[in-house]
């Protein structure tokens, strides 16, 4: 029964990646003559094949060697993520927040004083650490808008270890790192700069998520809301440091959701408002925005779940932290519940999806693991990697907006010179 509930299994994910009507090759039509040469990917396979080579690995290394394995690997996501010219579908709107991070100071009374402040107003409270590195960025005097450079590799940087980190708790490593490469590294850490900053201090806030570590928790997801309010909606995360949860507990979860509600309603951000109301024009902007590609990367969280449940009494006994495994099983919880909710938005439930996506890291490796046999682990790894391989090339080849991602251009190689942005951002 397990072995065919398995096949079952694998051909509804097989379909989902392929079929061509849940979003990879429907709507918006691509550029015409655009084609992907296998060059033009050399960055995206890189970050695929360096763990999925050091998962398959049968060596195994001392400490040292593989600290320094993780260092060398480290360093090389940041740089392609950090360096990249021209990719992602919003790297020109990064380039207007940079632009326009820092603006004249203009006041009723004295005018225009020739001095300058950080413009926290041009991203509606929602991103003030975000622009507090463009501002620094712009303050170091680069040319043109190569700071861009910089802000991306910061951005990049607190992304990886936050990855790394949360990949380290994981039975194997390298291969959750294997996992998050084909959307989570490529799509996410290059298409969402700002959301996948707080997603990284997100995931280093999970790796410390013990009992006596919720305030550093809490603290790594508050500085995370400020490139990205909407990790906020991860607090409630914090009652799985521990298997069982006082009641004065959730006492304390409501004063802090009153407080948070209070301080959003009465924070003023520039010219703009309240945060809250900026909130809701965000919110409601982008619930009414249409996402295709959607379900697809919601389906793909949702497998790892439903595959779990065939050896989940196994993964419940291999858990010897009961806090990681009460994380799990949350995780698990909400990423089921994300189903339904995509009757509501595509792109709303996507864009929280991002951070249901360590469930992906976290079941897999444990998935294999439980495994009986020496053989049914390699098979079960290999087939784990060979279909995110697969889901990696079907994005880049398929979906609407790979143009965007290709080619991989990194500076100074082969990008070109960013000269200042002569659009300003819509409000």
């Amino acid at each position: 029964m397990l072995k065919y509930s398995q096949k079952l299994i694998g051909i509804i994910a097989l379909l989902a990646v392929v079929w061509p009507s849940q979003g990879y090759s429907q709507a918006q039509p691509r550029p015409a003559f655009w084609a992907v040469e296998p060059f033009d990917l050399w960055a995206y396979w890189l970050l695929f094949l360096v763990p999925a080579s050091l998962a398959l690995n049968p060596i195994k290394f001392s400490k040292d060697i593989t600290n320094g394995l993780w260092i060398m690997v480290g360093v090389l996501f940041i740089l392609i993520i950090g360096l990249r010219y021209n990719v992602g579908g919003d790297f020109d709107n990064y380039l207007t927040y940079l632009e326009i991070s820092v603006a004249e100071v203009n006041t009723a009374a004295r005018g225009f004083t020739g001095e300058s402040e950080i413009n926290f107003a041009a991203v509606y409270g929602n991103a003030s650490g975000y622009q507090l590195v463009n501002a620094f960025a712009m303050s170091l005097g680069f040319w043109g808008l190569h700071g861009i450079y910089l802000v991306n590799t910061f951005c990049g940087a607190i992304f990886v270890i936050g990855l790394i980190k949360f990949c380290k708790k994981q039975p194997l490593p390298w291969i959750a790192l294997t996992v998050a490469v084909p959307y989570m590294v490529c799509a996410v850490s290059m298409g969402y700069t700002r959301q996948a900053t707080a997603l990284g201090f997100l995931m280093w806030g999970l790796s410390l998520l013990r009992p006596g570590n919720e305030l550093k928790y809490i603290a790594l997801v508050f500085i995370g809301s400020t490139f990205h309010l909407s990790v906020l909606a991860t607090i409630p995360f914090v009652f799985c440091a521990r298997e069982k949860t006082a009641r004065s507990s959730y006492l304390v979860l409501a004063i802090m959701a009153g407080f948070i509600v209070y301080f959003l309603s009465s924070l003023q951000v520039g010219g703009s408002g309240s945060l809250y109301n900026n909130l809701e024009i965000i919110w409601t902007y982008t619930a009414t925005r249409h996402s295709p590609g959607g379900p697809i990367r919601t389906y793909m969280n949702v497998l790892p779940v439903l595959v779990s449940l065939l050896v989940w009494k196994r993964i419940r006994m291999m858990s010897t932290d009961r806090g990681d495994y009460s994380l799990i099983k949350w995780l698990s919880i909400v990423t089921l519940l994300s189903l339904p909710a995509l009757l509501y938005s595509y792109t709303m439930t996507d864009r929280m999806g991002i951070y249901l996506m360590p469930v992906q890291l976290a079941l897999w490796p444990r998935i294999i693991t439980v495994l009986k046999t020496k053989l049914g682990r390699s098979f079960m790894m290999s087939n784990a990697i060979a279909f995110y391989g697969l889901v990696l090339y079907v994005f880049f080849h398929y979906a609407n907006h790979a143009h965007f991602w290709v080619p991989y251009l990194m500076f100074p190689f082969t990008s070109e010179p960013i000269y200042e942005h002569p659009i300003t951002m819509p409000r």
